[in-house]
C-alpha cells in the first residue's frame, strides 16, 4: 500500500536524512524512528493516516507533503496524542506519548 508518488518519496526521504530511521511498510508506516511513527500524507490522505496511526500505540506523527496540508492536519489533530511535522520535519505540533 506504499504511495507511489513523487512528493511523498521525496518527504519520506527528508525525514529519514533528518531523524534516521527507517521505512516502515511492513507494519503500514511509512517511516520508523527514533522520534517515533511517521506517516506521510496528502491533504486528501490525513484522515486515513491518522487511522492508521491511532491503532497504534507510542508516539506518533502525520507528516504533510505540501505546506498546504499543514492547516488540515493542525486542524485533524486537535485534541489528539498525534503530533504534526512539516514537508522538512520540522515538528510543528509535538505528539504526546500514547
Amino acid at each position: 500500500m506504499p504511495h507511489a508518488n513523487k512528493a511523498h518519496t521525496a518527504t519520506v526521504n527528508r525525514i529519514i536524512r533528518r531523524y534516521g530511521g527507517t521505512t516502515g511498510y511492513g507494519q503500514n508506516i511509512d517511516i520508523q524512528s527514533a522520534e517515533g511513527l511517521i506517516e506521510v500524507e496528502t491533504e486528501a490522505t490525513i484522515g486515513r493516516g491518522l487511522r492508521r496511526l491511532k491503532k497504534l500505540g507510542g508516539t506518533a506523527y502525520v507528516a504533510v507533503t505540501n505546506k498546504e496540508a499543514i492547516a488540515e492536519a493542525l486542524r485533524a489533530t486537535r485534541g489528539s496524542a498525534i503530533g504534526v511535522m512539516d514537508p522538512q520535519g520540522n515538528i510543528l505540533k509535538p505528539a504526546e506519548v500514547r
